[in-house]
């Protein structure tokens, strides 16, 4: 398996969730530059409460009152009932209005090619690699059904948006701030793209077994993965040098 001899801190591949959870950043700590270790302590600690938050979901149901019961039970501050009913009257909406129309009211000059451009128009050349990759994946994966959330189709898709997320998280989708981020937040966050690449690269195996996916398309992605891999460790011995 390629580039696991300059993987340092490779722990299991078990786990790949992220849940970001800025609002109990410790306050003490906030102007104190973290390091890489600090930083993916962070990381840690948000892994657990997403994986909290999802056994109480599947405890209290994959509902409104569910996700609420599981949001109290984890200590985050919702508003109450009355607080949601005090919309000014012209924020209220209709009750017969359908989703399209509010859609159509609020987003008409709205272009996705004009959007997608602009998003994209600040971001690295490995941002946006991953960004249309993981586009080619949900086209290709559209119409493909999974009945429980440890098929390896899940894991495979996650790792890319985590992968995605990190690259957020190091300023990746916007280099016309230059890397503003700590040094340690954008080296814990390329390690942890990293990982959540391998996550992806090793459930191959298993697609290609399970015949849902045609092999042609998984050695497209075994190959689009090791390139982003390959400057991934670029891109960590370049931060490691700085």
């Amino acid at each position: 398996m390629p580039y696991f001899d300059d993987f340092d801190d490779f722990d299991d591949f078990d786990d790949f969730d992220e849940f970001d959870d800025f609002d109990n950043f410790d306050a003490e700590d906030s102007e104190e530059e973290w390091d890489e270790a600090r930083w993916e302590e962070f990381f840690q600690k948000e892994d657990e409460q997403k994986r909290r938050l999802e056994e109480l979901m599947d405890k209290y149901g994959y509902s409104e009152e569910g996700l609420r019961k599981a949001f109290e039970e984890m200590g985050y501050d919702l508003p109450d009932d009355e607080d949601l009913d005090l919309l000014d009257e012209d924020e209220e909406i209709e009750d017969d209005i359908s989703i399209d129309e509010i859609i159509e009211q609020q987003y008409s000059d709205w272009t996705s090619e004009e959007s997608d451009n602009y998003f994209m128009e600040a971001a690295h050349p490995l941002f946006k690699q991953v960004y249309q990759l993981i586009l080619r994946m949900l086209k290709i994966f559209r119409h493909v059904d999974v009945a429980y959330r440890e098929h390896p189709l899940v894991t495979f898709q996650t790792g890319l948006f985590e992968c995605m997320s990190k690259l957020i998280r190091a300023g990746y989708d916007n280099i016309d701030d230059t890397f503003d981020a700590e040094k340690g937040l954008i080296l814990a966050a390329l390690k942890r793209s990293r990982r959540s690449l391998f996550s992806s690269l090793l459930t191959i195996p298993q697609l290609k077994e399970m015949k849902i996916i045609s092999d042609t398309t998984l050695a497209m992605f075994r190959h689009e993965i090791n390139d982003l891999l390959k400057q991934v460790n670029h891109e960590i011995l370049i931060h490691k040098s700085n």
